[in-house]
């Protein structure tokens, strides 16, 4: 095989290698995907933290009321005693209108805190729905983008195999010495270790070959290499 056709193998294999490449990276990031929508779970810890500050609430809204309705209860008993005539000692009446008093003051403030209360309940229970109604859209999204996602690894996984086996029927022809040169180039030379030659330049830097350097190139029995950036030049006739 001469060198024109080595290079063109060459050129036929960096360009499978740099395919293989770019689908181990996207099966990495497929993979990755797959293993959780991070807005998805962020979603779901604000749902589950706000369906917490509710039941806090509504906890908070019973403890309120029950106070309130223990209130009115007390209050309830003091003027019935009051006005039953039941008290007859100046003492005691005043004891019992001062007991009143301090009940109706203290049933006020807790009517205050207990309508504070609900209205924040309300608030939370607002927010609950909202964030139903939006985690519900996300698992509904992330549920087709994982389907999609799974579609896709198997597609990958699928294609790697076809590419493997072709690079191998290439390589195959190939001078185990030429391979070693090639995959040592690739190393250094970011992944492209042979360029193609257009326009009488090097496509990779962009140089301008010679007449006599492009002539090479052509017809030498000996892979030609860029005097600019010392990759394999290949010539597609």
């Amino acid at each position: 095989m001469g060198a024109t056709s080595i290079a063109a193998v060459l050129f036929q294999v960096q360009q499978i290698d740099l395919e293989l490449e770019r689908l181990i990276a996207e099966q990495q990031s497929v993979a990755q995907s797959l293993q959780g929508n991070a807005q998805l779970q962020q979603q779901r810890a604000d749902y589950k933290a706000a369906q917490q500050q509710l039941q806090n609430g509504l906890q908070a809204q019973k403890e309120a009321e029950w106070t309130l309705e223990d209130l009115s209860r007390r209050l309830n008993v003091q003027e019935q005693r009051l006005y039953s005539g039941a008290v007859h000692n100046p003492k005691e009446l005043q004891a019992a209108q001062q007991e009143i008093q301090r009940l109706r003051e203290q049933r006020t403030r807790q009517e205050d805190k207990t309508l504070e209360i609900m209205e924040e309940a309300e608030a939370l229970q607002e927010m609950v729905r909202h964030k139903t109604g939006a985690l519900a859209r996300a698992e509904e999204a992330w549920s087709k983008e994982s389907a999609a996602l799974a579609i896709r690894r198997d597609q990958l996984a699928e294609h790697k195999p076809e590419l493997e086996s072709k690079r191998a029927q290439l390589t195959a022809s190939i001078d185990a010495e030429v391979m070693r040169r090639y995959l040592a180039m690739r190393r250094s030379k970011q992944g492209r270790a042979v360029s193609k030659v257009e326009q009488n330049s090097c496509q990779w830097c962009r140089v301008i070959l010679t007449p006599s350097e492009l002539q090479r190139v052509r017809v030498s029995m000996e892979l030609q290499t860029c005097t600019n950036c010392g990759r394999i030049l290949y010539y597609d006739r």
